[in-house]
């Protein structure tokens, strides 16, 4: 042999993933470290008509294999599918199902109460009971008797039953006073159900004031003949989106939609300085360029007021809650639908906004938008390579339009 080392040849293998499923196609089971799993057990796996919400069930002589999902962005799994021929995976995203495994002698049924057909049977038990029961069966006979209500009794209390009961709730919300706050609690703006043109789902009117268009002013914009002056017109120059859409609509000739791209401007700026706390602050940091009307529309309908050291209007102090957040992020998203035809690009606007792709899907389902994966077309129309059309969320609003439930769930944080 020579005398010169063998150099270790490389094993790494360069593999190409060829696709990428989103929609859960697998789950990953979890049990406790240590547990051992018969090869031949098998398990039913339960989906959510609505959601993705899974249910796993086996069971052997002695043991059952319970699990479900738990709502954790930061739990989902990716299984790999490989081919050897081609040195490629399919990729399929997969939540993860918790599990534990539990004695079938210790399980608990939860059913409703089974009602008895009749008496007769409880009173031929209760004569066996005072002729034979021991003195304690005998004793707890006697206080069932005790405290049986007399139906006869109560019949005549029922009048001063229902007085009370109407005394009781006369004070108590109607259901158009409920409808009306739910209403106000949605971040959305007012909608309109009956809708038969899409523009009429979110009118102008309801997104921004009608006080508030006349100043809204972009007659400027239209002369300016620089670029980048033309941008700077604008109350926030570093949004991508606004930076995209202006030329398109200048030469258009569009002024309601640049009177939107406007204000859409202001709200970017708006969400970007979301941690300033007062009205000064913020002007200085949009650099005086929008009107003090139109800031404090903004203010008035997207945060709320705190006790001011000075108490002047310049000095107004305010904050963001996450319910105005995502009210200002609605409302945003509302103007962009308008903008954009009513079909949106997602990646993109959550990259801008800097939040998950999840938080942003939520936020479009509160206004009733479609969520789908773009098609070939559409694809080719955005720009993007087609393989990554299936995970390129598109959101939509169409009509017939239906107003979507208020969910209770807590939103997630988004940075």
């Amino acid at each position: 042999m020579s005398g010169e080392k063998r150099k270790r040849e490389s094993k790494t293998t360069e593999l190409r993933v060829s696709s990428y499923t989103e929609d859960p196609a697998v789950v990953v089971g979890s049990f406790f470290k240590g547990l051992s799993v018969p090869s031949d057990m098998e398990f039913d796996l339960y989906k959510h008509k609505k959601n993705d919400e899974f249910v796993i069930h086996g069971e052997n002589e002695r043991l059952d294999y319970n699990g479900e999902t738990v709502e954790d962005d930061n739990n989902d799994y990716v299984v790999a599918l490989y081919d050897p021929l081609n040195k490629s995976v399919d990729l399929y995203k997969s939540p993860l199902v918790l599990s534990k495994v539990t004695a079938k002698s210790k399980r608990s049924f939860k059913g409703p109460s089974i009602r008895q057909a009749g008496v007769r049977n409880v009173t031929q038990r209760n004569a066996l009971g005072e002729a034979f029961g021991t003195k304690k069966a005998k004793a707890a006979i006697t206080n069932l008797e005790k405290n049986r209500i007399d139906a006869d009794k109560l019949q005549e209390m029922e009048l001063d039953i229902v007085d009370s009961v109407k005394e009781t709730t006369q004070d108590l919300p109607t259901r158009k006073q409920m409808e009306d706050t739910v209403t106000h609690d949605r971040p959305t703006p007012i909608a309109n159900v009956e809708a038969t043109n899409v523009e009429d789902i979110y009118e102008l009117y309801n997104i921004i004031p009608k006080r508030e268009w006349s100043y809204l002013r972009v007659n400027s914009l239209f002369t300016e003949e620089d670029p980048k002056q033309r941008l700077e017109l604008l109350p926030y120059d570093k949004s991508i989106y606004v930076s995209k859409h202006l030329a398109p609509l200048i030469s258009s000739n569009n002024t309601e939609k640049l009177q939107l791209l406007y204000y859409a401007s202001l709200l970017f700026g708006v969400y970007e300085n979301r941690r300033v706390k007062d009205k000064q602050t913020l002007m200085l940091k949009l650099q005086n360029k929008p009107s003090e009307i139109l800031v404090d529309g903004i203010l008035e309908r997207f945060t709320i007021p705190r006790a001011s050291q000075f108490g002047k209007s310049k000095d107004r102090s305010f904050v963001i809650d996450p319910h105005h957040e995502d009210k200002l992020l609605c409302y945003l998203l509302a103007i962009i639908f308008h903008i954009d035809n009513f079909m949106v690009e997602l990646p993109p606007l959550a990259h801008e906004l800097n939040m998950k792709p999840t938080r942003l899907v939520s936020l479009c389902k509160a206004l009733g938008a479609i969520i789908k994966s773009a098609t070939v077309a559409q694809a080719e129309a955005f720009g993007i390579p087609k393989v990554s059309a299936s995970t390129y969320k598109v959101a939509t609003l169409k009509v017939p339009f239906k107003l979507p439930e208020m969910s209770k769930r807590v939103r997630k944080g988004g940075r």
